[in-house]
């Protein structure tokens, strides 16, 4: 094998040892926020207070995965809006090379609550993720073993899911 080839094998490999691990690494972004970024929109049939409670204690915890990390939380429920809380968290990736930045807003809807949760890549030049900001998203979601469902999502691609 030549040079020429030995380099593009190690480019490759390299390419992947820093890419998206699977599951979930189907929605890539390419600079919907000049960076790469995902925001979805999560129903779940938990009011807000538990699901706040729960996403944060998952952050604290470490996540799913055990590369997330709690940032701050800010309480909204003395104000009279639907917003009830916000977060903020990181994740790192598998290699621990990239970190990207996470936000949360949980909001009342009647007896239920609505996660809006939005992940952008904490690199400049980082405009395609091969769907790493949807995975810190959806890892982290599922990893509450709460019932919900992906309404609405931006910047990563895709079908909304529903899961229990």
């Amino acid at each position: 094998m030549g040079y020429l080839s030995l380099l593009v094998v190690a480019t490759l490999l390299a390419v992947g040892a820093y890419a998206c691990q699977p599951p979930d690494c189907d929605h890539p972004d390419c600079g919907s926020c000049a960076n790469a970024c995902c925001s979805i929109d999560f129903m779940f049939e938990k009011g807000p207070d538990d699901v706040f409670n729960t996403l944060m204690d998952s952050l604290k915890k470490g996540g799913a995965d055990g590369r997330y990390k709690f940032v701050n939380s800010t309480d909204y429920r003395k104000d009279n809006i639907s917003v009830q809380y916000q977060l903020q968290g990181i994740h790192s990736t598998l290699v621990h090379h990239y970190n990207d930045t996470l936000d949360f807003l949980v909001e009342k809807a009647d007896t239920k609550a609505v996660l809006k949760a939005f992940s952008i890549s904490r690199i400049e030049g980082a405009y395609c993720d091969a769907g790493q900001n949807y995975k810190n998203l959806v890892g982290l979601v599922k990893g509450l073993d709460l019932m919900f469902e992906q309404k609405k999502m931006y910047g990563c691609s895709g079908k909304p899911e529903k899961t229990g």
